[in-house]
């Protein structure tokens, strides 16, 4: 195997290239951006399969979803092997737990990181329990709403969380546990969640997939934690125009921080917020599930969704840099 170089000696071609005209983000600008961001980014990838966005002419241009990694990566990419059935082959996930990577890979064009909830090492027992919420169109407060309470029925069980924006229209809420149950009694864990949290505030939580049924209430969307389940990591820039960056709050700034106030042009700012280091605390808590969430009930699946979204091709892209 090569040796893997330093961070500053992976080429970036094409560094005047831009990837986000709205902000005039260059390929170069925008690695300068993950360098900066990998002391608290890469704990969130570091032994977990990725899946990838790539969009190699930028946002404005064609992107897709990404599993497998590209034909042509070097040896020192390091790679963990999962079965695809519905493939009927294997499929080498990226696994990105060092800087040299993180610059690879946005060499490559990946504007969006999106890990799975379980590592490397056990790949049948996820590490995180999370919780999507999706409002109605223009309905930011209400998720901040309801992420207040989702927080507040986790402390009432004694489990840790925290809260990110996702860069997109809603939160996430995320609770590290240990790795003591499989995928399927963490989606009923998450499923009896939603059920607790929708109990509490029917009129502003609903548990439906589809938009046209949910009215004007967010969805607590618990299949994050389904098989093959992603979530888009904390400091991941979105494929979006405005250049927002899923990042890191505490519960007391919720409200006053919105997705679009976090960018790849001010996210550094705030790297030493509140949310950031509160962040880093809770990747070394590791918590059991609750008993009042530990049932023995089907895992959770809204109307209108047959299983886990599929999350694009999982044939390794040809096409080099961007």
């Amino acid at each position: 195997m090569t040796a893997r170089p330093s961070p500053d000696e992976v080429p970036v071609t094409k560094p005047d290239k831009v990837l986000w005209p709205g902000l005039e983000v260059t390929k170069r600008a925008y690695v300068d951006y993950l360098l900066a961001v990998a002391p608290r980014m890469l704990p969130w990838l570091e032994a977990r399969p990725l899946t990838m966005i790539r969009a190699p002419d930028g946002v404005t241009g064609e992107r897709y979803f990404q599993k497998s990694a590209p034909t042509y990566a070097p040896d020192w990419v390091r790679t963990v092997t999962i079965a695809a059935p519905s493939a009927k082959r294997d499929v080498d996930y990226v696994v990105c737990s060092d800087a040299s990577t993180l610059v690879w890979l946005g060499n490559q064009a990946v504007l969006e990181f999106h890990p799975a909830p379980v590592r490397e090492d056990s790949l049948e027992r996820p590490d995180l329990l999370l919780v999507d919420l999706d409002p109605p169109d223009g309905g930011f407060e209400q998720a901040v709403e309801v992420a207040r309470l989702t927080l507040e029925v986790l402390e009432d069980l004694g489990l840790p969380a925290g809260v990110k924006t996702t860069g997109g229209s809603g939160l996430h809420v995320v609770a590290p546990i240990e790795r003591r149950y499989d995928a399927r009694a963490l989606r009923s864990a998450a499923s009896e969640l939603t059920r607790i949290v929708a109990s509490r505030a029917p009129d502003l939580v609903t548990a439906e997939f589809r938009k046209a049924d949910r009215g004007d209430r967010v969805m607590l969307d618990p299949s994050r934690n389904a098989p093959g389940a992603t979530f888009v990591a904390p400091y991941s820039p979105r494929t979006r125009d405005v250049g927002a960056v899923s990042f890191p709050i505490v519960p007391e700034h919720l409200g006053t921080v919105r997705n679009e106030d976090r960018t790849l042009v001010t996210a550094l700012e705030h790297l030493d917020d509140a949310g950031p280091r509160a962040w880093d605390a809770l990747l070394g808590s590791r918590s059991r599930l609750p008993a009042r969430l530990r049932v023995e009930t089907p895992a959770f699946a809204p109307r209108g969704r047959r299983g886990p979204a599929k999350t694009g091709s999982e044939k390794g892209s040809k096409r080099e840099g961007g």
